[in-house]
């Protein structure tokens, strides 16, 4: 039975409040920092000692990083002005799917099915305890997918507002948000409930809407500092060396990779087949990071409805959706193309369009369980189901990383002022306030560094295998004297060096 305004309206604030009382959770018991986390903290601590111009220049694109240097000067630490920052992106990304999964269906339980959906989406939620900007990208575009699919139907000029402001926002967190702006509106040319004529005549409004707000966009954004254009142009050109490679990649590169994927002797016979190889490798990449951003439950469950028939369809209001999802793989190919890697939150966008289906398909389970011999056991499952998704989404089984707070503090301690810190980990370089620059820090440490460090200093190494065999390469180990490991000796997982002076150096 449909339902009133008031009642659609509380369910999607309802979900709202759900949303930030699961943040708080989150922020009350936050773990590790991600590794990414630090690049943006420092970016933001830049801002606020330093102002805009140095943080573009520490980080590019450090729109996330100039929020959360905002908002703490509210008085707030870093880290937590910037889970407060992700925590109201999340109640806004909750807020914007259920309101586009009730622009297809507005029932009572569409809409409940909608919230229970977003709010345990295991791959989304798994993100809400990482500082990634990433999350102000999601939500922003959501929002602007739900403003453009109103335009798209009502062709009123706020709608079409509303989606080229939360583009345009979008845009400061990742430059992709772009590509969603500028392909986006050509749906309305696949309206039916509208002549051509005035499809054309509001894809054209929609444009010059878009064009005026990015001139003033721009100019403002001079007037703070930041030259926009110069931004675009840094950051192609940080790929373009890639893309170079990629397309014509240099002889001896195709040699190697040739022996490593057919051996040295049947290189010689294949070597012709190593683009072909590659590409279907990375196409398996790419379905892979789409499979994991669904989530295992959503996608098997969303493939049961498929088969079955039970996604909602409209060739109009599905466009937009379509068309989000069309660009978010375009974009995650080529830059899987180019840069030869790819992480599944890349894929979210996708991966939410996917999910708008999810409570239409339940809805449909639901309705043929009703007049089932099997009622009772399909909704123990379908309880079951959303009761994992919860578990998988809330809930981490793994062992806490508390042996890299203990070898920060360890590090901490036994520093003295005239000690230099060199670590390949991101925690124990920021937490033992010892390394300025500890948002640059790199998996493996070198031979350099470790000949060129000053006795006595300390090097504390996250020991992943390539770290293993560094340290007992015979050019490394006269240097390195073993005085600490974590969480213990038994099971190494940091191990701290002192470094000391080659015996055969004091015997010259």
């Amino acid at each position: 039975m449909p339902t009133t305004r008031w009642q659609e309206i509380d369910i999607r604030w309802y979900t709202v409040a759900v949303s930030l009382m699961l943040s708080v959770y989150t922020i009350l018991l936050p773990g590790i920092p991600n590794d990414d986390a630090y690049t943006y903290i420092r970016t933001a601590d830049i801002f606020v000692q330093e102002g805009t111009v140095s943080a573009i220049a520490h980080y590019t694109w450090a729109g996330y990083s100039i929020l959360i240097g905002l908002v703490s000067m509210l008085g707030l630490p870093l880290f937590t002005a910037a889970y407060i920052i992700n925590a109201l992106f999340y109640a806004l990304l909750a807020f914007s799917f259920v309101s586009i999964v009730r622009k297809f269906d507005n029932a009572s339980r569409t809409l409940f099915l909608a919230a229970l959906t977003i709010l345990v989406f295991p791959e989304l939620n798994e993100n809400r305890n990482l500082i990634i900007r990433d999350t102000g990208f999601w939500s922003l575009s959501i929002l602007g997918l739900w403003q453009f699919i109103e335009y798209n139907g009502s062709r009123q000029l706020k709608h079409g507002l509303g989606f080229c402001l939360a583009l345009g926002l979008a845009a400061l967190f990742r430059p992709e948000a772009i590509v969603y702006l500028a392909l986006t509106p050509f749906c309305l040319l696949l309206n039916s409930h509208h002549d051509a004529a005035r499809n054309r005549k509001d894809l054209l409004r929609i444009f010059a809407l878009l064009f005026a707000l990015g001139v003033l966009g721009t100019l403002l954004l001079f007037l703070l500092g930041i030259n926009l254009p110069a931004l675009l142009l840094e950051f192609a050109s940080t790929y373009l060396p890639f893309l170079v490679n990629a397309i014509n990649p240099p002889e001896g590169q195709v040699a190697a990779m040739a022996n490593a994927i057919f051996g040295e002797y049947a290189s010689t016979f294949s070597r012709q087949y190593v683009t072909a190889v590659v590409a279907f490798g990375l196409l398996v990449i790419l379905f892979m990071s789409v499979f994991y951003a669904i989530s295992g439950p959503f996608f098997w469950l969303l493939a049961y409805g498929v088969f079955k028939r039970y996604i909602h369809w409209d060739k109009s209001a599905m466009a937009p959706l379509l068309a989000y999802a069309l660009i978010n793989f375009v974009v995650l190919f080529v830059f899987l193309y180019i840069t030869r890697f790819l992480v599944s939150r890349y894929a979210m966008v996708l991966a939410i369009m996917f999910a708008t289906q999810l409570p239409f398909v339940v809805g449909r389970i639901l309705d043929r369980l009703q007049v089932s011999q099997w009622r009772q056991l399909g909704m123990n499952v379908l309880v079951f189901f959303f009761f994992y998704c919860a578990v998988d989404s809330y809930i981490s089984f793994g062992k806490p990383k508390t042996w890299l707070i203990d070898a920060a503090n360890y590090v901490k301690r036994e520093a003295n002022p005239s000690t230099d810190i060199i670590t390949n980990n991101h925690t124990i370089a920021y937490f033992s306030g010892k390394v300025e620059g500890y948002d640059q820090v790199l998996r493996n440490l070198t031979e350099y560094e470790i000949q060129t460090a000053n006795p006595g200093d300390l090097i504390a190494i996250e020991m992943y295998y390539e770290m293993t065999v560094f340290v007992e390469n015979e050019s490394v180990t006269p240097y390195l004297e073993r005085v600490a490991a974590f969480p213990n000796e038994a099971d190494t997982r940091v191990a701290i060096y002192r470094r000391v002076q080659p015996r055969q150096d004091l015997n010259q």
